[in-house]
């Protein structure tokens, strides 16, 4: 099966590494991700977020120009086995060339929020997914969690305030240029105003659900997933231990292979057989689930099957509903 993941961080984690004297190399590393692991594991896609901490990088924006940087160049470093994408036709294009693709998405509404024109930028990159938060307020809105995921400092969960007019403005531009609108990290109040007032199907990169893991806001409600599904966005499943095991506490092992498929059979039986794919967050989150590298996702579905799923639901979670959902909204944005 062709493996579509919504979201890593492995391109901000090279960034980090060689800050710290360690280059890295996306062709070859010891990260979760690296582009011989995806081609084991039969990647089509993998989406790469710029993500910044914006309290560590108050310049949210020249922070993400860095990553970017390092980005472009592994791009350029690795051609034979992968290209970047800006549209649905151009990772048709690198299949049928033999290579795997790389879609590129934003993590942190602070990188672009000074103007206008630094999302137009963004996006003459190849900037196609972004999301409005991450977690802590910034000019477009409230986080759903609050603080330092690692530290839990000045932690606090959930948030019914919505976006700001800012984010609103915003948000008419994201879909004006089509670039993928992304929930995940946003407040509960920002995901109904986005709900209410986007024009285009929106997704949920790496989002579990609250109704079996109530203590992760960072989940969606159920409420949140059938609205998600009826506009026919997908969310993609979070490999983060704290996200899959309900009373989860620091210091347990990662997530299970079993963990995450109660957790793909609870969203179906929600959102249907449309509304899941993939959405690891490798090189994101601390303990290393079962399948602790893209190589070895193969091995989800093997299970998957045994555990009752169909070929055809199996093969939509890995890839397909994420594909339809490019194929319908990853296009050639407005002039």
């Amino acid at each position: 099966m062709q493996i579509i993941d919504m979201h890593c961080d492995t391109i901000s984690k090279i960034r980090q590494m060689e800050k710290e004297g360690s280059p890295a190399s996306l062709r070859h590393n010891s990260l979760s991700v690296d582009l011989e692991k995806m081609k084991k594991g039969g990647y089509a896609l993998q989406t790469f977020a710029i993500y910044v901490n914006w309290e560590e990088e108050p310049d949210a924006e020249a922070a993400a120009g860095d990553i970017l940087k390092i980005f472009q160049r592994e791009m350029q470093r690795n051609a034979d086995l992968i290209s970047q994408v800006r549209t649905y036709s151009e990772l048709e294009a690198n299949e049928k060339a033999g290579k795997m693709s790389a879609l590129l998405s934003l993590e942190e509404g602070a990188i672009f929020q000074n103007s206008l024109d630094s999302l137009r930028w963004f996006h003459r990159q190849g900037v196609r997914m972004a999301t409005l938060t991450w977690n802590y307020e910034n000019d477009f809105g409230f986080p759903n969690c609050m603080g330092d995921p690692l530290t839990q400092k000045t932690w606090s969960w959930g948030d019914d305030r919505g976006l700001k007019k800012k984010g609103l403005e915003f948000l008419e531009e994201l879909e004006h240029l089509h670039i993928l609108v992304d929930v995940s990290h946003l407040s509960d109040g920002g995901f109904w105003d986005v709900a209410e007032h986007s024009t285009r199907p929106f997704l949920a990169s790496h989002s579990n659900a609250r109704g079996l893991v109530k203590g992760s806001a960072r989940n969606l409600t159920d409420d949140m997933i059938r609205t998600l599904a009826d506009r026919g966005g997908v969310m993609g499943l979070n490999y983060a231990v704290s996200f899959m095991r309900p009373n989860w506490k620091p210091g347990e092992a990662g997530t299970t292979v079993e963990e995450i498929i109660q957790m793909a059979s609870y969203i179906l039986n929600i959102g249907g057989s449309d509304c899941l794919g993939l959405g690891s967050d490798y090189d994101g989150i601390l303990e290393l689930p079962e399948i602790s590298d893209c190589s070895q996702v193969q091995l989800l579905a093997e299970q998957m099957e045994k555990h009752g799923f169909t070929y055809s639901q199996t093969e939509k979670i890995l890839g397909g509903n994420v594909r339809r959902f490019l194929k319908e909204n990853c296009n050639d944005s407005a002039s």
